[in-house]
């Protein structure tokens, strides 16, 4: 985004030890309203004193007095418009309007009048790091000191970061060429990660991050109104029960309700902000994640969530949030070569991407507006519309009565929605906003956690249609239409109704051995009229299993999800999709399984069978252990392979449910598709499912 460092000469000399004035005393030691009037005082005596000018401007941006310093730099610099000072005062108000993109381009016209002005340099390293060029970054930190070690704002911002930078690559150095006792290993390697997080916009709320390479989790639509999705949610495990997060770009790691706090035992650690517990162990799907500080919110969360989910807190992995497949996949970053944090490499499987600005947990985008004005906005898939302040919306419409209309929200206290549409155009996308669907927002808080002016936040009703790539570590991003697959090769726009759905495995036709199976039973009743997508069902183990990294004792719970639900009236029917994906294993906790309904049966009282009580009791690894199967099934009944060969399973068998129907492939992101001749899909108590133990999700087209 930033582009790249312009040649300095090859000597600066540094700054002379001289006497500060008062003003620039009480600027140092932090009294700002002091060092206002003092600077505006030299000013009165000196207005044509560039130098004053510019403290004065840094003096108004450290008070959080955006406009009085641009109003300052308007006027400072119609007479002086050839000071470096004043320029890279200017450049540092752009910074804090919004806008980086135009602070470098100032910044480059204040280097070519005086490459040895230190704030330059100083100036130069900030933007850097909210875009990632970390190399660059200490490169001019590290300018702007040897230059001008005097200056307090250049000797903090050097202090902070190159002393930790020199210290991890000594440690570093020290301990690939020494012999070191594992415990003095061990805390100079806590100690390297403590202080790499200085050098990298670093919002990670976990100390330990998982150790597996790569995942794949499976995601919930949620629709607030049963209809539409507004958003994804994750399952997330905590020692005493699993809450179903909001997947939030914005958020910043875990995010849950007192009452799951409190469920837990979770308790607020020594010295740790106020409304935060810690968590020492929170799982999510494979990964294991540890000594966590989580975010706890007395007021519940909308649509009845239990919290939020940052994907920042995934940000050691590339990821992909798949909206279309209801997935979430987790892939190794590119290797790096280097110990410290550098300049991103947008290179080789990251060709493709784009650059975003970062700051700590935001991710955020220059957004076009109208074409007539250019401003940040944060990626935001937490917030179910998109959002902007009202100076922005104000700056683009021509409308000016009645500019707003009231939206009622679940809390009572109404928002307000533009009554005015919105072009904008981002990472190469455009998107038109309809009438109705942009709401007024006020930046302050926004404001306050980037440290820079913030325009408005991308919500689901944007994002919801895209597939998200995020790399957190090299600040890029890559944002494919969720129809891209299925658009022409001449371009031409496709009907979301006519994107084409991921071709599943070839169930209909392969019978699937006993072995392989897995029996469960209702427990309840899973009736589609009081169901909606994302809702979580469950069925208990009849019989004992070893499957593959999960060991499923008998009634022991095996966990699903409706990921589709219709009916009609006339004539009745219905239908339920259905897919069952992690289950409570005997050692390891709550685990995703690779699991597939293929068959339903009718309660046993119900039927006149000996198959129940004789399923094989072990699979192990990626093949079946199993001693003479065929010994254990007295009393076999042929009409599961539906006249095939015994001991074997047809995909769409259904038994003593003459009501019914199944397709294992049929439903949404290749689930199960139950259907009915009546009103609902009812699967009774002590229903029985089996499923496969076989991997049949999406498969790749060649």
């Amino acid at each position: 985004m930033c582009g790249p460092l312009r040649a300095q000469g090859s000597t600066c000399r540094p700054v002379s030890p001289h006497a500060i004035s008062p003003a620039d005393e009480a600027y140092k030691n932090g009294s700002y309203p002091q060092a206002e009037q003092l600077y505006m005082q030299q000013l009165a005596q000196q207005p044509q004193d560039a130098g004053v000018s510019a403290s004065l401007i840094e003096t108004f941006l450290r008070e959080d007095k955006v406009a009085q310093a641009a109003e300052q730099v308007k006027a400072a610099m119609a007479a002086n418009p050839q000071s470096a000072a004043l320029l890279t005062a200017e450049a540092d108000v752009q910074f804090r309007q919004g806008e980086p993109w135009l602070a470098m381009k100032t910044l480059d016209a204040a280097a070519a009048l005086d490459p040895c002005y230190a704030r330059v340099h100083l100036m130069r390293s900030r933007i850097f790091r909210i875009d990632s060029m970390y190399a660059s970054q200490r490169a001019e930190l590290q300018k702007a000191y040897d230059i001008d070690p005097t200056d307090p704002d250049i000797l903090m911002a050097w202090s902070q970061i190159m002393p930790a930078a020199q210290e991890i690559e000594g440690t570093v150095q020290a301990l690939g060429t020494m012999n070191v006792d594992p415990q003095a290993r061990s805390t100079a390697e806590q100690t390297v990660h403590g202080l790499m997080s200085l050098l990298h916009e670093d919002s990670q709320t976990c100390k330990v991050l998982p150790a597996i390479r790569s995942a794949t989790l499976p995601l919930v639509a949620s629709r607030q109104d049963g209809k539409h999705v507004d958003g994804y949610r994750l399952d997330v495990n905590f020692p005493r029960n699993s809450a179903r997060l909001v997947l939030d770009t914005a958020a910043s790691g875990l995010f849950i309700s007192r009452a799951i706090a409190d469920q837990n035992g979770f308790q607020r650690a020594p010295g740790a902000p106020m409304n935060t517990v810690q968590a020492e162990t929170v799982r999510i799907g494979p990964l294991e994640f540890h000594d966590c500080m989580v975010g706890v919110s007395d007021v519940p969360f909308a649509g009845k969530a239990d919290g939020f989910i940052g994907t920042d807190l995934l940000a050691s992995y590339l990821i992909t949030i798949d909206g279309l497949h209801e997935k979430l996949e987790l892939e190794p970053l590119p290797p790096t070569p280097d110990v410290l944090p550098g300049n991103r490499a947008k290179s080789g499987e990251l060709a493709d991407y784009e650059p975003v600005y970062r700051r700590r947990q935001l991710l955020l985008v220059p957004v076009t507006i109208n074409q007539k004005l250019s401003k940040l906005f944060v990626l935001d898939s937490g917030m179910r519309m998109t959002a902007m302040d009202s100076d922005t919306a104000h700056a683009v419409s021509n409308t000016r009565v009645n500019f707003t209309n009231p939206l009622p929200t679940e809390s009572g206290q109404p928002a307000q929605v533009y009554r005015d549409s919105f072009d904008i155009q981002f990472a190469g996308l455009a998107s038109r906003q309809k009438s109705g669907s942009v709401l007024d927002y006020d930046p302050a808080a926004m404001r306050e956690n980037a440290g820079f002016a913030v325009a408005g936040l991308l919500g689901f009703d944007v994002l919801g249609h895209m597939t998200l790539h995020l790399d957190y570590r090299d600040g890029l991003i890559k944002l494919d239409p969720a129809d891209s697959a299925a658009t022409k090769e001449s371009g031409s726009k496709v009907e979301p109704s006519q994107v084409e759905r991921p071709e599943c495995a070839t169930l209909d036709s392969s019978d699937i051995p006993l072995n392989q199976t897995l029996r469960l039973a209702v427990t309840g009743t899973i009736d589609s009229a009081h169901l909606k997508p994302g809702t979580r069902v469950f069925a208990r183990v009849v019989k004992g299993i070893a499957y593959t990294g999960c060991t499923l004792a008998a009634n022991s719970v095996v966990y699903g999800r409706v990921t589709a639900v219709s009916s009609s009236g006339k004539p009745h029917a219905a239908e339920l999709g259905l897919v069952f994906d992690d289950g409570d294993c005997e050692t390891q906790g709550r685990k995703p399984l690779s699991l597939h309904l293929i068959a339903l049966l009718a309660p046993p009282d119900e039927m006149s069978s000996n198959l129940h009580g004789s399923l094989p009791v072990a699979v192990a690894g990626g093949g079946r252990r199993i001693s003479d199967a065929a010994a254990m099934m007295d009393g076999y009944d042929p009409r599961l392979s539906q006249g095939g060969k015994p001991l074997m399973v047809h995909p769409g068998a259904v038994m003593g449910l003459p009501e019914l129907k199944l397709d294992p492939v049929g439903g949404p992101a290749c689930s199960a598709r139950i259907s009915s001749t009546k009103r609902s899909v009812l699967l009774g108590t002590n229903t029985e499912l089996i499923l496969a133990l076989t991997e049949t999700g999406p498969v790749e087209k060649h």
